[in-house]
């Protein structure tokens, strides 16, 4: 429904007032009674209170006359419209009408159509506003939300010339944004989840929306500029810059922010977070370091303890990584091929017991250890991204939600272990074995032609058994685990490549650029191209 304007009548004789009243064409209009006051005094303070749209006004009236009402609302409510009415034919007050901008000046006797005709262009007039400051409004939103988007991609640039080459220098010039403050810092929000299986992507979304808000809110009047970016895992990066001035008030506004961020987190239960603060930096080129050791800074919670500020200063001179899973890993390779659980989880828990009792390792290495386990065990296991591949992903995601050393054994073995015996119960089903033959035929040969009955013949299965069996398996016909294989790596190439949606649709088996975009929409539910703009 359109929204009304909201019309005021200011006259002292009761009789016209009404009479105005009756002759407007309310409805037609969009026009809804404000009410009626009985003089400029009574009229200003409605005018304060209720803020009409539209005010028509009497100019002779006790108190406060009508042109001065106009001034005086003017100056408040600079939207208001104004249309005056007058029964003297004067030249002085159409003057001084005019001179404020008055949308309509009518004498009396007041003409219904004259009357209806002025509120119609006033109508006009106030939409056309409405309309333009909204107009206005969705700029401001649209370059604002540009704005947020140059700083993410540049932050998300720093971080990753950090990790692919410590070496590379960041040049000022290349800075989309100014930097005009002597002093940089970086921090690194950690959100720890509970259980991050049962956390939903959109909640997320809003948790990192809001922690960035905080952040940018509680150091606006300090900073020059704030820099924004998530990054896997609900870490939410952070860069500030600021002049050496207020270094103080920056530490002690961090300390503020985590204050807020954890009273926000406490309508969710499950969430917990710590704040990982990098040194302060007085050259553009140590950005990334900065942001480097808030990362290393955040990860050592699991030693220090979350729900605090974690300065890296204070974790004083840490030894350089060294892998202990490659020495181990013969060992175990063996107990992941012989699917012997128990032995497998006493060594996992023994490499991570031994790496937490160095009184110099850097006690985020434990995360990297549980990464370099996971991916040991999938290869060894030979599960790529099809019977087993998401548990990749799952486990890791847990693992770097744990906070502490038991939860992080705890998680990592369970894990493992239950992906372990799930493994061995495949293999001791006969019937698993020619659907896993197919599916890893499929995994290698989707972009060809692939038809059931090839793929029987191949595992040496009637078309008609093998079929009955693959739905078994699988709870899906083959056709339909082919379309899901095809789909699953064009979503990873819109992910990761810049190749054309036809050019990816050929890849997958679609030689019908239009055929593919329609499966991929069923599979999906979105169109390729929203897929890309929505994971780039």
């Amino acid at each position: 429904m359109e929204k009304k304007h909201r019309l005021l009548i200011v006259e002292d004789e009761a009789r016209i007032g009404e009479l105005i009243r009756k002759l407007i064409h309310w409805d037609e209009l969009g026009l809804e009674c404000q009410g009626m006051a009985a003089n400029g005094q009574i009229a200003y303070d409605t005018i304060c209170t209720d803020q009409p749209d539209i005010v028509i006004t009497d100019i002779r009236m006790p108190r406060i006359n009508g042109l001065d009402l106009i001034e005086m609302s003017r100056k408040l409510f600079p939207d208001i419209r104004f249309i005056v009415l007058s029964g003297y034919k004067e030249f002085e007050y159409a003057h001084r009408a005019l001179q404020y901008e008055v949308d309509g000046y009518l004498l009396k006797p007041i003409n219904e159509e004259e009357l209806n005709e002025t509120l119609l262009k006033v109508v006009g007039t106030l939409k056309k506003g409405e309309l333009d400051r909204l107009e206005q409004q969705k700029m401001r939103q649209v370059a604002d939300q540009g704005r947020k988007l140059i700083k993410r991609d540049f932050l998300l640039n720093i971080i990753g010339q950090e990790e692919g080459d410590p070496d590379a220098a960041i040049a000022a010039d290349d800075a989309p944004v100014e930097l005009t403050g002597g002093c940089f810092r970086g921090i690194d929000i950690k959100l720890d989840c509970a259980d991050p299986e049962d956390s939903s992507r959109r909640r997320e979304r809003a948790i990192v929306e809001k922690v960035s808000a905080i952040v940018e809110q509680g150091l606006g009047q300090y900073v020059d500029e704030v820099l924004c970016c998530e990054k896997e895992y609900l870490n939410i990066y952070c860069l500030f810059n600021y002049d050496a001035a207020v270094s103080r008030e920056i530490r002690t506004c961090i300390g503020t922010i985590l204050s807020e961020i954890t009273s926000y987190l406490m309508k969710y239960d499950d969430y917990e977070v710590t704040i990982g603060i990098g040194g302060e930096k007085t050259e553009f080129g140590q950005i990334r370091f900065s942001i480097r050791e808030a990362y290393q800074a955040v990860m050592n919670r699991i030693r220090m303890g979350t729900g605090r500020l974690i300065y890296r200063e204070t974790l004083g001179e840490l030894a350089d990584y060294v892998s202990p899973v490659k020495g181990a890993a013969e060992e175990l390779t063996g107990y992941i091929e012989t699917y012997s659980a128990d032995q497998l989880c006493a060594l996992i828990g023994k490499i991570l017991d031994e790496y937490a009792a160095s009184e110099t390792a850097d006690q985020g290495g434990l995360y990297e250890i549980a990464s370099e386990i996971i991916d040991l065990f999938f290869d060894a296991a030979g599960s790529g991204e099809g019977e087993f591949g998401q548990d990749r992903k799952r486990i890791r995601r847990k693992c770097c939600h744990c906070t502490s050393l038991t939860r992080l054994k705890k998680c990592l073995t369970g894990e493992l272990r239950q992906v372990l015996e799930l493994s061995l119960e495949a293999a001791k089903s006969e019937s698993a074995r020619p659907v896993r033959l197919a599916k890893a035929y499929v995994d290698e040969h989707y972009a060809e032609k692939i038809v059931l009955e090839d793929l029987a013949d191949i595992v040496g299965l009637n078309a008609v058994y093998f079929s009955v069996l693959f739905k078994k398996e699988t709870d899906m016909n083959f056709s339909q685990y082919l379309i899901w294989v095809r789909m699953e790596k064009a979503k990873e190439l819109l992910r990761g490549t810049n190749e054309t949606v036809a050019a990816i649709g050929e890849q997958v088996g679609y030689k019908d650029s239009r055929y593919f975009s329609q499966t991929f929409t069923k599979v999906v539910g979105i169109k390729p191209a929203l897929y890309r703009r929505m994971h780039s």
